[in-house]
């Protein structure tokens, strides 16, 4: 007699879920540049250990993206591959713990509401075997965070502190000034001390001399090079190193600052919305000195100065997120005018206006990183004018 088998429920759930697509994730390690071996947090440690997690957890590992750098910075290439490999459609970022994803609580909580707050994409920390979909979670992530930036600030105290009373004490920490050589300490030898490096006192002595010929450093330098005296570190003479050099020994007197009526975050606003209109460097330092605004040092901008002066600055800092958008979207338009000069140009839609808020870093007037749509309406037509007065360009 031959019998027949009743279907039973886990024979469904075997079907469904061999039709299932595994799950996919990228990993991300990191150390910092004096942690390389230490607390089992190396970079193969935590590779094995993403690598086996994936294959216990069924997880289709693509990439494992790496850093060597402080966990305090925000700008980490290994970790913004990471992320882009979020967005291509990634399911689960995997780390060895929390704190190898960030030391800083912002910076977290900036990730956790861009990536992981939908609940679309999941992260997971090996060690601490927290998940991010529940209230608790997220709350004994922050409190971890909490004692993980309490720890780097609490090295840096104790580093600061410690380099202080070595130098208190009479010794020297770091590298050796030019025309010096550190040597160790006769009374303490794990201890260093400066002593004077005969050949590049000579040299220090030449270039003394020709300062007080009148020789600018420019000519100084390239005499230096003529002669074959081989710079530190480098192949040629720096006129920047020069003109430390010889500052730092007194024998050039620096070009006193200018009385302005005016501030520096005033001048780069102004710098910043130029540029955002898409003026050249001379056409930006013609405007600036036509509207007598007055540079640090010197009579007037120049190209270099203008230049100099851009490369230096965060521009969003002096910028409010309805000016940067206006710049955004002239600049498009220029670009658009070259391109394609016979079709209207089209405003990027507010969803992306959104996004490019987010990724330069502003935040909504109740201090949130995700932009809404509607948000950036009432942000271009001027409802939210009154929560950024500081970074406004200034009027002259």
């Amino acid at each position: 007699m031959q019998t027949t088998r009743k279907p039973h429920l886990s024979d469904d759930c075997n079907l469904a879920s061999s039709n299932v697509r595994p799950r996919r994730a990228v990993g991300y390690v990191r150390v910092s540049t004096d942690m390389q071996a230490t607390d089992g947090l190396s970079l193969d440690a935590q590779t094995a250990a993403i690598e086996q997690y994936s294959s216990l957890h069924g997880l289709k590992l693509q990439s494992i993206c790496k850093d060597v750098i402080s966990g305090a910075k925000s700008e980490r290439p290994g970790l913004q591959d990471a992320l882009e490999s979020l967005q291509r459609g990634a399911d689960v970022l995997v780390v060895l713990k929390f704190d190898r994803l960030s030391r800083s609580i912002k910076h977290f909580c900036e990730l956790y509401e861009t990536y992981f707050q939908s609940g679309e994409k999941e992260l997971v920390a090996i060690r601490e075997s927290i998940r991010l979909d529940s209230s608790l979670g997220r709350a004994l992530v922050n409190i971890l965070l909490v004692f993980a930036q309490m720890e780097r600030e609490a090295t840096a105290e104790r580093t600061r502190e410690a380099l202080s009373h070595i130098r208190q004490l009479g010794y020297h920490h770091g590298k050796a000034p030019y025309g010096f050589k550190a040597v160790p300490a006769p009374d303490l030898p794990r201890f260093k001390v400066l002593v004077e490096d005969p050949e590049e006192q000579k040299i220090l002595g030449r270039i003394k001399e020709w300062v007080d010929a009148g020789l600018k450093v420019p000519d100084i330098a390239a005499r230096l090079d003529s002669e074959g005296i081989k710079p530190p570190q480098t192949d040629r003479w720096r006129t920047s190193f020069l003109y430390l050099l010889i500052e730092r020994h007194g024998w050039h007197t620096p070009q006193p600052h200018n009385e302005r009526t005016h501030t520096d975050a005033e001048l780069l606003a102004r710098i910043v919305e130029l540029r955002g209109r898409g003026h050249t460097y001379p056409q930006m330092a013609n405007i600036l000195n036509e509207e007598k605004w007055i540079p640090l040092k010197g009579r007037k901008f120049t190209c270099s100065s203008v230049g100099k002066l851009l490369r230096g600055c965060d521009e969003t800092k002096h910028q409010t997120p309805k000016r940067y958008l206006e710049s955004i979207i002239e600049k498009m338009s220029r670009e658009h005018a070259k391109a394609s000069p016979d079709e209207p140009f089209q405003r990027p839609g507010l969803p992306k206006l959104a996004q490019l808020l987010g990724e330069a870093g502003y935040v909504t007037p109740k201090g949130n990183a995700h932009w809404w749509p509607a948000q950036v309406q009432q942000l271009l037509e001027g409802r939210f004018d009154s929560y950024y007065p500081g970074r406004s360009a200034a009027a002259h």
